[in-house]
């Protein structure tokens, strides 16, 4: 049986493991809606004019969009990671 400081100390992990998560769920929206506007104006601009306004929009979304995603990504298979252990030892999920 843990003690209850141990709980707390588990607690407050748990915690901030969920604000990173929430914090991480907005990043990925973000870039995957950065994502989709370098889309939108790609293939906009293919279909009428491709001025230099639409073609600065899609590339520099994208490039965003990336910087922005790929962490948002790698600390989702971190934090799932984490609930797993947690989930097998019995900890707080």
């Amino acid at each position: 049986m843990s003690s209850p400081s141990a709980q707390h100390d588990d607690d407050a992990v748990v915690a901030r493991r969920n604000r990173i998560d929430r914090l991480n769920k907005l990043a990925s929206r973000v870039g995957y809606g950065l994502y989709a506007l370098s889309t939108v104006a790609f293939f906009a601009g293919l279909w009428t004019s491709y001025t230099s306004a639409m073609h600065l929009v899609s590339g520099v979304s994208l490039v965003v969009g990336s910087i922005i995603l790929a962490p948002s990504i790698v600390i989702t298979y971190g934090i799932r990671a984490a609930r797993r252990e947690d989930a097998a030892t019995g900890g707080n999920s």
